[in-house]
């Protein structure tokens, strides 16, 4: 396995609390894995993230951001053309987040504060800079400390869809996140990794708490949450990810999400 690199910012910026990065993507772009001394906020002010961390995937819906514990390896995968807004956090400004990653709602202040600290352009006053950063720093570090206050609960959990730690499962996950079309049975994935379907089923429920069938639909799901969010029709996205027909597609959206395709692009609109 490759040694995730890592990303510093130099002796300049090492007594900054806090450290802005606005940076665009076009579709399909990919982070490889890294890691960070800091703690990272991301948060998509155009586009998608997906964030693949060792223990999960996690995908940033319109109104969300997520905080990335210090030294946590991850991987960032765009969807659509991507506006990535993203600071980087002393962790010693912040208070414990109580696991590896915190999925952060947005109200308006917390975003209009993220967006300000990113808005520098070129020829941008660096002491009015200076002088903006002092004011919003200690506003942000104050919403997200509100934010972390409570410990994770179930439904911090529920937005991140577990990956396993088994190598032979890892790969076959690996190989659906890219692919997530793909419809292999497990017979035939045990037949590749030279694993019985008993023990790959068993792993599956153990690892990530769902079958096999489970856990590939609740990733063909997350896949057309981040693809209806850019604007593809339902009937396009039925049929990139592997759904027979589009009223397929939209039972079974419907009854993981409570709203149709549909019904969740409009949705979109009042975000």
């Amino acid at each position: 396995m490759a040694v995730p690199r890592l990303q510093t910012f130099g002796q300049s910026a090492a007594a900054k609390k806090v450290i802005a990065q606005a940076i665009g993507y076009a579709d399909g772009a990919h982070e490889i894995a890294h890691i960070h001394h800091r703690a990272q906020l991301i948060y998509a002010a155009g586009g998608i993230v997906r964030v693949i961390t060792p223990g999960g995937l996690w995908t940033l819906k319109p109104g969300m951001a997520l905080l990335i514990g210090t030294q946590i390896e991850h991987e960032l995968h765009m969807v659509g053309q991507t506006a990535l807004r993203t600071l980087y956090i002393d962790p010693e400004a912040l208070p414990p987040l109580g696991s590896d990653c915190r999925m952060i709602a947005l109200d308006d202040l917390l975003r209009a504060s993220i967006l300000s600290m990113c808005a520098t352009g070129e020829g941008s006053d660096a002491e009015a800079i200076e002088q903006r950063a002092a004011l919003i720093v200690p506003l942000i570090l104050h919403l997200l400390a509100e934010r972390l206050a409570g410990a994770p609960t179930a439904a911090d959990d529920e937005v991140r869809l577990a990956l396993p730690e088994n190598p032979r499962l890892r790969t076959i996950c690996d190989s659906l996140i890219a692919d997530a079309a793909n419809a292999d049975t497990l017979e035939q994935w045990a037949e590749r990794t030279g694993a019985s379907v008993r023990t790959l089923a068993r792993l599956f429920r153990q690892e990530t708490g769902m079958s096999f069938v489970q856990w590939r639909e609740r990733l063909r799901l997350e896949d057309a949450l981040s693809r209806l969010s850019v604007g593809h029709a339902p009937g396009d996205v039925a049929q990139a990810l592997g759904y027979a027909d589009v009223r397929t597609f939209a039972v079974m959206f419907r009854r993981a999400f409570g709203s149709t395709p549909q019904q969740f692009r409009q949705s979109l609109s009042k975000v």
